[in-house]
């Protein structure tokens, strides 16, 4: 995988794709990495070049340490550093918050944003503090059983590498992201989001409900909902013909 000097450390990022468009991806959180984006990044339209960020696995820390928001100036960096031009950024989970924050921060830096199966508070997403404290208080021991809630339908493969990634990741990289993100309440933000967004909403998302949805569509000014009915939290994975769908209609307007 290629690497990029971000604020003096080096960030790993898959890539794929050829034109003059850009699309940057986050992923979430307990142990996620860029693998998450690689079929969707695969697929994107022609014209269209993706880029899948690595946060946990096999890039440095943030100088100031791991939280949302130094994962959103992360994002700054990396667009500057590689020169994309107004990119899309978009991210999963606890990376729609990343991209909720880097929206907000810099309103004119980005053509478009994608918020996939996320929110702008942690407040009534109770299934997250529950993790959160399963984490804190066995480590990896139940990693497999956390990762089961983020996926529906999945191939067996996929859920496998997905296990072992995760349990690959720092451990207190982990905790420290989460309980920032648990910290973070992203709805004063929301209005300052100029570009415009795509919220997606999987109907069988246990943690991330379609309130999360409604909050994140009520506070940005230009957002629109697409719902994948057959998916829970990572559509991308569960149902990628709809959420490829979904996806590159909202490239075509941006």
């Amino acid at each position: 995988m290629p690497i990029v000097t971000v604020d003096g450390v080096p960030v790993h990022y898959a890539a794929q794709g050829s034109g003059p468009r850009s699309i940057v991806f986050m992923h979430g959180g307990f142990g996620s990495s860029s693998e998450l984006w690689k079929r969707t990044i695969a697929a994107l339209p022609a014209g269209w070049r993706g880029y899948a960020i690595d946060n946990f696995l096999r890039s440095a820390p943030p100088p100031d340490g791991y939280s949302v928001q130094s994962l959103a100036r992360r994002v700054r960096g990396f667009a500057d550093a590689l020169g994309l031009e107004r990119p899309v950024i978009g991210g999963h989970s606890m990376g729609g918050v990343v991209t909720q924050l880097a929206a907000s921060n810099d309103p004119e830096r980005y053509a478009g944003a994608v918020l996939v199966c996320t929110g702008a508070v942690m407040t009534n997403h109770q299934l997250g503090h529950d993790l959160m404290a399963k984490l804190r208080e066995t480590g990896y021991e139940h990693m497999r059983e956390i990762s089961s809630h983020w996926f529906r339908i999945v191939p067996a493969d996929f859920f496998e590498g997905y296990v072992s990634r995760a349990m690959d990741a720092p451990l207190q990289a982990m905790l420290d992201v989460q309980q920032s993100l648990l910290d973070t309440d992203c709805r004063p933000l929301l209005p300052r989001i100029k570009a415009p967004t795509l919220v997606v909403f999987g109907a069988h998302d246990a943690g991330r409900t379609i309130e999360h949805a409604q909050t994140l569509l009520a506070g940005i000014p230009d957002s629109r909902l697409a719902r994948m009915e057959d998916s829970g939290h990572s559509p991308m994975i569960e149902t990628p013909a709809d959420f490829d769908a979904a996806l590159h209609a909202f490239l075509a307007t941006v």
